[in-house]
């Protein structure tokens, strides 16, 4: 049977172009998300690694070597059961730093250009025998089917219309992590339709061949050779070898990590496919033995590894030849093109761009695309060259085994990076090398050069040995160089970050910018104006960020998303040199400060991911930081370089600065008055500072200031602030009160001395009446007599004053007069020059009358009345007006003058506390007047200005009862 070779190519581009219209309708938007996002999709995705070795060379190997086929099965599962242990670390890894390949997971943990560097050339030495069984496997496919064109042209046309192919899906966006859904979708169709295939030809064989598990068995009986090759004992050391092999090609072989790690967006996923993938290499795996006796009873067994395209041709059935066609083809296709889109991103990343930094230009992402175009068209030329002159002489077994071997040199890379933070650049890439020289001399070297029959039948059989010695000189030089040799504090840094259940810590190197125009000019540098400004616009936009003056948090997050962007377009050691162009090396030498706050909130969405100890101490981390943060008293820390790093909640309500504002900058760059008081503190010997008084929004406050050193020979140290003011009111209080108890005992002994004379006085002035009748001398008799009453109440005043609360009011108690009352502290102000320069006029009735005492209101409205005509202008107005209630008289003083800012209102009152001149004013007399109000059940207030067009004059307000019993 021969199909028309222009049939074939129709067939070969009409499913190559199916696989890209479901990419491109997937983009689009036209499949539903539950679909594309759905874990069985991803699950098929992953199919990719069944390649044409399992889809055809696990024919060959299964009728020469028995069940030591299901290898490649076991080891894949393997890889799939320990997922949550090595692949979601991995996935963590790559999503949080933006890392496409292997060569930048190796670039990024050993921060080293040279591992990028060597892990991609040895990825693109390894992918090439694995590419050219692809080649090998679809060519001979349609030279089986069509004779007419020979194999090296058939090769040709396929090379390129996969080249054409891979630079549709993995050429059209720059950033390799581009959220490319239409890849996952097309390498999920095409894992399904192999699935299909050899599924449906495995029930062809044997219900239609074999005629059902019967006759199966029944044949088998009759033919037991057939069946010595299962039931002969493994070599182990090959077997072991095999899984190994197979187990760490699953990880590191450039299309499945890419499948896995790039292309994926959820952890959920890969814990699905812990269990998917392996149900999906069984069903492949349980159709291998029936086709296999199938082909072996039509006869076609001769040519095992293409026995399943060979039992279509031997039934006459163009039915299922073009099935299995199709299905050799989906397993082709699907790995060439995924892994070529990867090898080129490390090529360009880790090969290309180091040599050839790209120039500062709009243009920039176009060049990357077409740049990674001439990759994918060389890197199809090279796996032609190397089919065309190696891979024709050899089987596809054997070619897939080779390929293994090389990837399985990774290995030891892939577990220090999880478990080992010992594990330096030096260790890595020399035993890279060692490893992979092995290989490459030992094996790929004899197949270039020709190696003579005897030399490759030795390879062939011994090759599990070969690769053995290759993994434990990879290892051991592995771990000598890296216990010999020291790890940078880049390596360290980034070591932490990989470690498995680490946290997200970024790595970068630590700017020196305020804003983002900033991060714009330093990329512009080497991306160019336009291309800078959208990836930081972007950035800004992802993480919600205004363009603007950003606190130190938000610009190291802006920082690290940056970073993690340009990764995905330049690798990680290109992203670290652009970000890094200003500083003296390009490497991290220490981690950032407020790499700690991003710890922080991470831990407290880890918590339910901890357990055992880890949790205990995350426990025991959140108590002693609650415990900080709910101090009653102000506790700030600072680093190593003296940045904030700790800023607790009763520091934020005391100085009204919050935490993030403080975060990461020196003491003395914060806000006045606190970062020079906190810096001269924090730079001084002594550790204590107490009492000191500040004025704080006008207002008095007194702090005690405590520090401790951290470290020696640094400014780390922990700060403590303790808010002194009501300690230091109640202070200057028990001050005052012990003032007051002195002008008490001044009074008592004033009143004892003053009260004699004064006594004596009033009795020769009462004397008088007996002894004249002159009422001149008469009326003078009785004013002596009033005055001397009057000495006598102002002196029990001032005793009451300094005894608050010991007056006796009800002693006193009478029918006042205001009117009266009024006009005589009227007169006695003016008796004084000040009183006499200021018209003073009192609008208050005769007939407004209110209980009390007469010569203590008296000294009330002296008090205010003088204190109106120090505040006011000459020749200006002072006025006295009484309002009537039912219950209360309101009486109010008004004056001319300036008024009274309001910060000073509040304290009018407060003894001593004056706004005259220095030695103009007690701070009594208000006070005074305020004690005297409330005794006689008052009150009284302070309007100012009074004047609200003018914005001057003070009036005070009191409201007196108009009985003491009401």
């Amino acid at each position: 049977m021969s199909f028309n070779l222009t049939e074939l190519l129709f067939i070969a581009t009409t499913y190559l172009t199916f696989l890209f219209g479901t990419a491109y309708i997937t983009e689009k938007g036209w499949i539903p998300t539950r679909i594309i996002y759905h874990p069985v999709t991803y699950i098929l995705s992953l199919g990719v690694f069944t390649s044409v070795w399992t889809f055809y060379g696990t024919f060959a190997q299964a009728k020469t070597s028995g069940y030591s086929f299901l290898a490649s099965y076991l080891g894949g599962s393997a890889a799939f059961f320990l997922a949550p242990v090595i692949l979601v670390p991995i996935l963590r890894i790559t999503r949080t730093y933006q890392l496409s390949s292997l060569a930048d997971l190796f670039a990024f943990r050993f921060r080293s250009a040279t591992a990028g560097t060597l892990t991609a050339l040895f990825s693109l030495i390894a992918i090439l025998p694995l590419i050219s069984i692809q080649i090998h496997a679809v060519t001979e496919s349609l030279h089986i089917l069509n004779q007419d064109f020979s194999s090296e042209q058939v090769a040709i046309g396929f090379c390129t219309l996969i080249a054409l192919f891979s630079i549709l899906f993995g050429a059209r966006n720059p950033s390799l992590r581009y959220n490319r859904t239409g890849l996952i979708v097309a390498m999920a169709t095409g894992s399904l339709i192999k699935l299909i295939a050899i599924g449906s030809i495995a029930l062809f064989a044997l219900y239609g061949v074999m005629e059902g598990p019967d006759g199966l068995e029944q044949w088998l009986q009759q033919h037991p050779e057939e069946t010595e090759v299962f039931n002969t004992p493994l070599d182990s050391d090959m077997w072991r070898t095999m899984l190994l092999g197979f187990f760490s090609a699953i990880i590191v072989m450039p299309h499945t990590f890419h499948m896995m790690f790039t292309e994926n967006t959820s952890s959920n996923s890969l814990h699905k496919a812990s269990w998917g993938v392996p149900l999906y290499l069984l069903l492949l795996a349980l159709a291998v033995p029936p086709i296999l006796w199938a082909g072996i009873k039509l006869g076609v067994g001769d040519q095992p590894a293409f026995l399943i395209l060979n039992m279509g041709v031997a039934l006459d059935s163009n039915f299922l030849t073009i099935l299995a066609f199709i299905g050799g083809l989906a397993a082709a296709s699907g790995i060439i093109i995924v892994a070529t889109i990867s090898i080129t991103s490390m090529l360009q990343n880790h090969i290309i761009l180091p040599l050839i930094p790209p120039v500062a230009t709009h243009e920039l992402y176009s060049r990357l695309l077409w740049l990674r175009r001439t990759l994918i068209i060389v890197m199809m030329l090279f796996s032609y060259l190397f089919y065309s002159k190696i891979g024709l002489n050899f089987n596809l077994q054997w070619l897939g085994t080779l390929t293994f071997i090389a990837f399985m040199q990774f290995l030891p890379g892939i577990l220090a990076t999880l478990f080992w933070p010992g594990a330096n650049r030096a260790g890595f890439c020399l035993g890279l090398i060692a490893g992979m020289g092995t290989w490459i001399i030992t094996m790929l070297l004899g197949l270039l050069n020709g190696t003579d029959i005897e030399t490759a039948q030795f390879i062939q059989q011994d090759w599990h040995q070969i690769a053995i010695y290759a993994l434990a000189a990879n290892i051991t030089i592995f771990l000598l160089a890296s216990v010999i040799t020291k790890s940078s504090k880049e390596e360290v840094a980034s070591a932490s970050a990989c470690l498995h259940n680490s946290l997200q810590r970024p790595v970068g190197p630590q700017l020196d910018i305020s804003n983002s125009d900033e991060l714009v000019e330093l990329l512009s540098k080497r991306l160019g104006k336009a291309t800078a400004q959208r990836e930081i616009d972007n950035a800004l936009k992802e993480l919600s960020l205004l363009n603007k003056e950003l606190d130190a948090i938000d610009l190291m997050r802006l920082n690290t998303l940056i970073e993690s962007r340009l990764s995905a377009l330049f690798g990680p050691v290109g992203a670290s040199l652009l970000l890094n162009q200003n500083a003296e090396d390009n490497t991290l030498n220490y981690y950032r400060t407020q790499d700690i706050h991003l710890l922080e909130g991470q831990l407290e969405n880890y918590q339910t991911r901890l357990s055992g100890l880890a949790a205990e101490l995350d426990n025991l981390r959140r108590h002693h930081r609650m415990t900080l943060q709910r101090l009653p008293i102000g506790a700030c820390s600072l680093d190593e370089k003296g940045q904030i790093i700790f800023w607790n909640e009763e520091m934020e309500h005391f100085t009204g600065l919050r935490t993030p504002s403080v975060l990461t900058k020196k003491l003395a760059s914060i806000s006045a008055p606190w970062g020079e008081l906190l810096a001269e503190f924090s730079a001084q010997k002594q550790n204590h500072l107490l009492s000191h008084h500040m004025l704080i929004n006008e207002e008095n406050c007194w702090i005690s200031l405590h520090k401790a050193s951290l470290a020696d020979d640094t400014n780390a140290m922990v700060i403590l602030l303790e808010n002194e003011t009501e300690n230091q009111i109640l202070v200057n209080r028990l001050s005052h009160n012990e003032r007051l108890a002195s002008i008490g005992r001044f009074a008592a002994g004033v009143a004892h001395e003053i009260g004699n004379p004064v006594t004596g006085i009033a009795c020769l002035a009462q004397n008088l009446k007996y002894e004249t009748d002159d009422p001149i001398i008469l009326e003078s008799g009785d004013q002596i007599v009033a005055q001397t009453d009057r000495i006598t109440r102002i002196v029990q005043s001032l005793i009451r004053f300094a005894h608050t609360g010991q007056s006796d009011i009800q002693r006193y108690e009478e029918s006042v007069n205001l009117k009266e009352v009024t006009d005589e502290a009227i007169h006695l102000v003016s008796m004084d020059s000040r009183g006499r320069q200021i018209q003073l006029i009192n609008n208050i009735k005769a007939i407004v009358t209110v209980g009390g005492d007469p010569q203590r209101l008296l000294q009330v409205f002296v008090n205010l009345i003088n204190n109106a005509c120090d505040a006011s202008p000459e020749n200006s107005i002072v006025w006295l007006d009484a309002l009537e209630h039912s219950s209360s008289i309101e009486v109010t003083v008004t004056d001319e003058g300036s008024g009274i800012v309001k910060e000073h209102q509040d304290k009018l009152f407060e003894p001593f506390f004056t706004t005259k001149d220095p030695g103009k004013g007690t701070g009594l007399g208000l006070p005074l007047v305020y004690n005297i109000i409330e005794e006689h059940y008052g009150s009284i207030r302070i309007v100012s200005p009074s004047n609200k067009n003018q914005n001057n004059g003070t009036q005070v307000v009191i409201t007196l009862p108009k009985s003491l019993q009401e």
